[in-house]
C-alpha cells in the first residue's frame, strides 16, 4: 500500500513537471510573436501574445516587461506602470525596467518618484540615465541616492 501511494505520488510530480515545461514552452513561444509585432511597432498585438505569455507561465519576467514597454509606446503609463510593478516582483534589480517605470511616472507628473526609480535604474547599473537625472532630478538627491 505504502508502495503504491508513493508510486502515485512520483507520477503526479513527473506530471507536474511535465506540464511546467509544456507550459513554460507555450510560454517562450507566444512571447517570441509577441517580439515579431513589438519590433514592427504593432503594440497591440503585441501586448495580447504577451497576455497569452503570461498566462501559460506567470513567472515570465521578460513578458511582463515588453507588455509594459507596449503599453507605454501606446502611452497607457497607469497600466504600463502596473506591468513594470510585476516584473519588478519577479527581478527587484532590473534596472532598465525602473528606468521606463521612471519615464511613465514623469509623464503622469510624479516627478520625485520617477527621480526615485531613475536613481535605482542608475544603482542597479543603468548607466545612460544619469543625463535623465541630471536633467530633471535635483541634483543635491541625486549625489546622495547614487552613492
Amino acid at each position: 500500500m505504502k508502495l503504491q501511494l508513493l508510486i502515485i505520488l512520483n507520477l503526479l510530480l513527473i506530471t507536474n513537471i511535465s506540464f511546467a515545461q509544456a507550459d513554460k514552452a507555450k510560454s517562450d513561444a507566444y512571447f517570441q510573436k509577441a517580439n515579431v509585432y513589438f519590433d514592427q511597432d504593432k503594440y497591440d498585438i503585441a501586448i495580447l501574445y504577451c497576455d497569452s505569455a503570461i498566462i501559460a507561465n506567470t513567472d515570465n519576467l521578460e513578458a511582463y516587461t515588453y507588455r509594459g514597454v507596449c503599453k507605454f509606446s501606446l502611452k497607457e503609463y497607469d497600466s504600463a506602470i502596473e506591468d513594470f510593478d510585476l516584473a519588478l516582483i519577479l527581478n527587484p534589480g532590473y534596472a532598465e525596467v525602473y528606468y521606463y517605470r521612471g519615464i511613465c511616472k514623469m509623464e503622469l507628473g510624479a516627478k520625485d518618484q520617477a527621480c526615485d526609480d531613475w536613481y535605482n535604474a542608475y544603482n542597479y547599473g543603468y548607466k545612460k540615465v544619469l543625463s535623465i537625472i541630471e536633467d530633471n532630478c535635483d541634483l543635491q538627491d541625486s549625489k546622495e541616492k547614487r552613492k
